[in-house]
């Protein structure tokens, strides 16, 4: 009798262990998923966000779509389904977009109430959509067409056929190099010709900043080109395809080059600003323009080689005694 006694109170004991145990199997994720990540302009996407969770935990919020203004909305289903002891349920939209470009999925927010009455919120994980344009048949513009077949011509008609392609390729042949004339003088008393890479960088930076794009309302194209100005920058002072590479593997492969962190950090605030105008739809106000400006310029400067008294008098030369 007091072995049955001494087990029964050990096994009661031990029972609020076992039911935390069975509390921290409890799950709950959130993972949001799109059936396509490249389409056309006005075709249809769907975005699903899914949920997975024990049946002791509720959904609290209601499971929205991502925030912004680029896509519409053309449908909305719910749906619940069970997989073992766990329920899987969600939202499901179907979308469409009708601009060109990189568009980014913001996380979406999902708050819950666990068994013990606690609130708790998790987020979605980000997606990004690139929708291409299309020609006329609804393909494509990187389609190809097949090539047609000779088509004749009537005999009498051939010499001014003749006479007319000749004529063509002849003014055409005139405009070329009259072109290539002028291409050449502009080039000759061009004053970035021997300019060093921050030189070059600076010039075609105030270029930019005098220009008129931002007053024409011309945001991502503004930032395009800030860009594309830096990325060339790159190229000539850490000898790097800065062209061809993302703003990570850029910052990766300035590391790699053991340029300095505080540099890095620069280069790393200007190119992710200029990132999320072109792909976010970031709209910063004129303060902010000013200050990324004043930063681009910043970090072209700080990538200025020092030169040493020592470089600076051998570059100038032996100098004249005076008498």
């Amino acid at each position: 009798m007091k072995a049955f006694l001494v087990f029964l109170l050990t096994l009661l004991s031990f029972s609020p262990a076992l039911t935390a145990a069975e509390a921290g199997e409890r799950t709950f994720s959130v993972k949001a998923e799109v059936d396509k990540a490249f389409l056309t302009v006005g075709e249809r996407v769907e975005y699903r966000v899914t949920v997975t969770l024990d049946p002791s935990i509720q959904i609290v919020s209601k499971i929205v779509p991502p925030p912004s203004a680029a896509f519409e909305i053309k449908e909305a289903h719910d749906f619940r389904d069970k997989e073992g002891r766990q329920i899987v349920e969600g939202r499901r939209f179907v979308i469409t977009l009708y601009e060109l470009g990189e568009f980014i999925l913001e996380p979406v927010t999902v708050r819950y109430r666990t068994p013990t009455g606690e609130e708790k919120s998790v987020e979605t994980n980000r997606l990004y959509l690139t929708v291409r344009s299309v020609d006329a048949s609804g393909k494509p513009k990187t389609d190809i067409r097949g090539v047609k077949g000779v088509i004749g011509l009537p005999r009498h008609w051939a010499w001014l056929w003749f006479l007319l392609v000749v004529t063509c390729l002849g003014g055409g042949a005139v405009f070329l190099w009259l072109r290539w004339r002028r291409g050449r003088v502009e080039t000759v008393g061009s004053e970035e010709t021997f300019l060093s890479p921050e030189d070059e960088a600076l010039v075609r930076l105030s270029r930019l900043f005098d220009s008129d794009l931002l007053r024409r309302g011309l945001l991502k194209e503004y930032f395009l080109q800030l860009s594309e100005i830096l990325r060339h920058f790159f190229e000539r002072r850490f000898e790097i395809l800065a062209a061809e590479l993302t703003t990570s593997e850029i910052l990766r492969n300035l590391r790699e080059k053991e340029v300095s962190g505080d540099l890095v950090g620069k280069i790393q605030q200007v190119m992710e600003a200029a990132d999320l105008v072109k792909f976010a739809k970031w709209r910063p106000t004129p303060a902010e323009i000013i200050r990324i400006n004043q930063a681009s310029k910043a970090l072209v400067e700080s990538a200025r080689p020092r030169v040493t008294s020592t470089e600076a008098a051998q570059a100038l030369g032996p100098q004249p005694y005076a008498v």
